[in-house]
């Protein structure tokens, strides 16, 4: 039952005026309260009327959990430094990096600096018209909606990918995450930022996870090119690392149905801008180690949580070699001199001690270029080389395009003396 306390007053006042005869018990059971705050309300109004009882004995005073002003003053002026935060988060940065720092346990005692709640930190908001970059979305009755997926129950058994382009630095300049994702426990395994979504920026994220966890059961993936060839017949670069490690690369079709790879990068976004301010960082290449070796971890323990089961897919590395998995293959002939030509320059191959190894000319070679350092290695008959750049016998492009076209040239012109010929030929009988 609703409790309603000014009934509970007119009923006690119309009882001492004699209007009704009525039990004490009665009051309380018709107004919702217990017997024990029936006698409390007695004792008040035998000081105050009704409508000063009703009207909250704090109204127009400061409640006696109010933050003082020197503490709003200390927060305003920490906030100075994340112009655009949400709630959630600048009252993380404000526990952690004041509350919680030993360094600021002079400030804490100093301005009386406290714990607060995140109504705290929203009422404040509204106070000092503070705007959140986050904007809570509407759910209407008459949307569709996308039934949640029941997670993975064993880490390894799904991984998500993703590139997401954005401006980190907020300098105008965008740069894209790739990041792979757990789907049993939505923790961040690895991520790696290019100038745009690449090869390698996806190779550097597997390599990282694949060193810190092991080899997964399946990657889940956007039909990007870099993944995905429109060819049937064919495989990417990187769909070729994936199947040589005993991985199945599945396409999802739509954004929607690898939600949550979707959601962590809306909450990096937001996050990542004001902890690459809090942290200092300056750069990609120091952004790039630090997210790995520190960041990972710090989102992992705000938003990850864990498996269904204790047991892992993920396969170990072990004696697994990845740099002749993780790196480019293309097929090439040995030309005369034992060289191939690869990217217009001339290699010979060269056995472990340094010296040239001998093909035959025409001999069919695989051609490895590391995606890391672009070092160039020759493989045949499960034998890897490494290789010696023929200095100054660079393919001149242009000469190497010219001469494509001289080569067409001359193949138009064959053709079309055959043509002649077989017309020719034809006129002859027919006459």
């Amino acid at each position: 039952m609703n409790k309603d306390k000014r009934k509970a007053l007119e009923l006690l006042k119309k009882k001492a005026n004699g209007e009704i005869k009525i039990t004490y018990q009665e009051i309380a059971k018709q107004s919702g309260y217990e017997r024990k705050q029936i006698n409390r309300f007695i004792s008040e109004l035998e000081k105050r009327d009704i409508d000063s009882i009703l009207v909250h004995g704090l109204t127009n005073k400061p409640s006696n959990h109010s933050a003082p002003q020197q503490e709003i003053d200390y927060i305003k002026n920490f906030k100075k430094k994340y112009l655009s935060i949400s709630i959630s988060q600048f009252m993380d940065i404000y526990h952690e990096d004041v509350i919680w720092n030993p360094n600021k346990k002079d400030d804490v005692i100093k301005y009386g600096l406290k714990l607060r709640s995140e109504s705290f930190f929203q009422q404040l908001y509204k106070k000092e018209g503070w705007k959140s970059p986050i904007k809570h979305k509407c759910f209407k009755g008459d949307k569709e909606n996308h039934p949640l997926r029941d997670p993975m129950p064993r880490r390894g058994m799904l991984i998500m990918a993703d590139g997401t382009p954005h401006d980190w630095f907020n300098n105008g300049i965008k740069f894209s995450l790739h990041m792979t994702l757990d789907d049993a426990t939505g923790e961040i395994l690895s991520g790696w930022f290019t100038p745009s979504e690449c090869q390698l920026g996806y190779c550097h994220a597997f390599k990282i996870m694949f060193e810190k966890h092991g080899i997964p059961q399946v990657i889940y993936a956007d039909r990007t090119t870099i993944l995905w060839d429109p060819k049937d017949d064919s495989q990417t670069q990187v769909a070729r690392m994936l199947d040589e490690l005993g991985i199945d690369l599945v396409y999802a079709n739509t954004s929607e149905a690898k939600g949550k790879i979707e959601r962590m990068n809306e909450t990096i976004q937001n996050r990542l801008l004001n902890d690459v301010i809090r942290f200092g960082i300056k750069n990609y290449d120091e952004l790039n180690i630090w997210f790995n070796s520190y960041y990972i971890n710090y989102i992992n323990r705000k938003f990850a949580y864990n498996p269904k089961e204790e047991e892992t897919e993920f396969i170990p590395l072990g004696d697994t070699d990845l740099t002749k998995i993780i790196c480019l293959k293309e097929e090439r002939i040995i030309l005369s001199g034992n060289m191939n030509s690869y990217k217009n320059h001339y290699y010979i191959p060269i056995n472990k001690d340094g010296k040239d190894f001998i093909f035959y000319k025409g001999t069919k070679v695989e051609v490895w270029e590391d995606i890391f350092n672009n070092s160039i290695r020759i493989s045949k008959n499960k034998t890897v080389y490494n290789t010696r750049l023929i200095e100054g016998h660079r393919i001149d492009p242009i000469k190497k395009e010219q001469k494509r076209i001289q080569d067409q040239k001359e193949l138009e012109r064959l053709f079309r003396e055959r043509d002649e010929r077989l017309k020719a030929r034809a006129n002859e009988v027919s006459s």
